[in-house]
Parts: structure tokens; C-alpha cells; sequence
């Protein structure tokens, strides 16, 4: 958490609102700072109003906040899915470190959710989906520990296998480090999507999505997933874009552009308000600042090329 807090020079910024209950802002420092005195206020007045006799007995939450070495996630009690989960991603993560391997690492349920709301990692089993991270194991090579907490079902989402997670999904995972790479860091919000879609002959929409388990313990299976990505260039101005992606099989030269959404419009899909204290009519078009395609495998290109090479100079031989 300390890299959030060197990268914004100590800046203290909102990220994401109306997300957890009472908890509304959360500080890149993780305390409120004394000399805000807007900030200081609000937490006051919070605090009166937790001393309603209504809620003598606490309050009725849906969300828990989780704060991993690498990654911080909002868990979802109702869809058994994180709401959010957020990631500071610098060029260290970028590194490879061969005292943190991945094989190590196996799915885990999360202790510190209530046990009713609790995902065991083998409810997938038969599902037919894949245990999709939201926060991706690439990017936990800081520690042993931060690649255990990936693995964490609080940071997994079911995602389609063949296509999605381990094709595109993986391969636009490949690209935000591209750009984490190019701006020397990136923050990225990620996280699942419930869209609604038209009915046949109908002007009417509706919401409809699998659910992995029996009622009422099932995992929601979300219909579409998002990412939010904000970097900082070298002039100190901020770029951000984002990106809604369907939880299906995707055709890999499918063009990255066709799935760029306005962050307004994730914001009003997900009910989640993004970097609210930044001022966002100073930020500009992460895709208009650099080349927003997927990155693509070059070796496998190059072994396609070489054989290819190999079967001419056979014919022409």
C-alpha cells in the first residue's frame, strides 16, 4: 500500500464510493488527514449517525473491504463475487522473481468472510466455468504471500474457460502491463458486470445471469467484466480509460477498441464512483495518448513464421 501513497506524493484520492456500506472514501495514506478539514467533517457526521438507536445492533451489510500486500478488494456477500477489486501495478511487478512461484499457490477460501457467504473452490467443479482472477497471479511477483492472497476466492470470479480466460482475458491482461510498463505505473479497477439485455420482440430489459450451486448458495456468474486504468504522465496530468469485456468466448483478433467504454458509463453499470477527487475534465484519453490494441505473442507469431519458413524452403528444395 505504501507504493499508492509514494506515487501520488502523498495526494490523498477517493477511489470508489457507495461500494461497502458506511465506508465511503478510501485514502491512498489510510488515515484522514488532520488538516483536510472537508474530510475531518464527514467523518464526524458519520459518526453521529451511527449513534442511531435504530442501529443499536448493527448494521446490515452486503460488502466486506479487504486490503491484500498487492490488491485491495470490495467482497460481494450476495453474488459471492468481489464487487471490486484494485491494483497499483509498478515496473517491480513487472519483474520476474524466481523465489515466488506460482505452483506453489492453490485456491483458497477466505477466512475472514462469514462462513455463509464463504465460496469453496470446489463449487466449480463441473461448472463449466473457470476460476477467473480479477486480480491477475502475473502481477503478484512481489512476495510468496502476495501470490497466495491471489488465489484467494475473494479475488475470483467464474469466467468462461476456452476463449475468455485463458485467451483474450488473459492477453488484455498482457496489455495493461504493457501500459503499466510505459507509464511507469498504472492504477486498475477491475471487476464484474450484471448487464441488461432486450427482449425478443420487446421493448423491455431484462437482467439475466447463470448462478453456479443451488439457492440460496449460489455464485453469481457475471455477464460482462470491466476494467478502469488511470496512469500518470510524465507532465503530472492523469489518462485513464475503460474497458467492458463479455464473459464469453471472444475471437482473437478481435479488435481491443471494440470493447472501450466511458468511464461514466461503467460508473452508472457498476453504481461505483472511480477517482472521484481527481478532476476528471483534466484527465485525458488514455487511447488517444497511446495505441490501445492487444499485445500480441510474439513468439508464437515468430514459430508460426519460422515454420512456415521451413515447409518453403522444403517445397522450393
Amino acid at each position: 500500500m505504501l507504493l499508492l501513497s509514494r506515487f501520488l506524493g502523498g495526494l490523498g484520492i477517493g477511489l470508489i464510493t457507495g461500494a461497502i456500506g458506511a465506508i465511503s472514501i478510501i485514502d491512498w495514506n489510510l488515515s484522514i488527514h488532520q488538516d483536510d478539514t472537508d474530510d475531518t467533517d464527514k467523518l464526524s457526521k458519520s459518526e453521529d449517525k451511527l449513534n442511531h438507536p435504530a442501529l443499536r445492533y448493527g448494521i446490515p451489510s452486503s460488502n466486506s473491504l479487504h486490503l491484500r500486500s498487492d490488491y485491495v478488494v470490495s467482497y460481494d456477500f450476495r453474488t459471492r463475487n468481489p464487487s471490486w477489486v484494485l491494483e497499483y501495478i509498478d515496473k517491480d511487478k513487472l519483474q520476474s522473481n524466481t523465489q515466488v512461484q506460482r505452483s506453489l499457490s492453490t485456491f483458497k477460501t477466505d477466512p475472514q468472510i462469514p462462513e455463509k457467504f464463504r465460496v469453496h473452490p470446489n463449487k466449480f467443479l463441473n461448472s463449466g466455468y473457470d476460476k477467473g482472477h480479477l486480480a491477475p497471479a502475473r502481477n503478484m511477483t512481489t512476495s510468496q504471500k502476495s501470490m497466495d492472497e491471489s488465489f484467494l476466492m475473494t479475488n475470483i470470479s467464474p469466467q468462461v474457460g476456452a476463449g475468455f480466460n485463458r485467451a483474450y482475458w488473459s492477453r488484455f491482461e498482457g496489455f495493461v502491463r504493457h501500459i503499466a510498463n510505459l507509464y511507469n505505473g498504472a492504477f486498475v479497477v477491475t471487476g464484474p458486470l450484471y448487464l441488461p439485455k432486450k427482449k425478443r420482440k420487446s421493448e423491455e430489459f431484462v437482467v439475466e445471469y447463470p448462478v453456479i450451486g443451488k439457492p440460496p448458495d449460489t455464485i453469481a456468474v457475471p455477464t460482462h467484466f470491466f476494467k478502469v486504468i488511470l496512469v500518470r504522465k510524465n507532465d503530472g496530468a492523469f489518462a485513464s480509460a475503460g474497458f467492458i469485456l463479455p464473459n464469453r468466448h471472444i475471437a482473437p483478433d478481435t479488435a481491443l477498441k471494440e470493447f472501450v467504454a466511458p468511464v461514466k458509463v461503467i460508473e452508472k453499470y457498476s453504481g461505483l464512483q472511480f477517482f472521484e477527487k481527481l478532476h476528471h475534465s483534466d484527465e485525458s484519453d488514455l487511447c488517444t495518448e497511446t495505441k490501445c490494441a492487444l499485445v500480441e505473442n510474439y513468439q508464437r507469431a515468430k514459430k508460426k513464421s519460422n515454420a512456415s519458413a521451413k515447409l518453403e524452403t522444403k517445397r522450393l528444395a
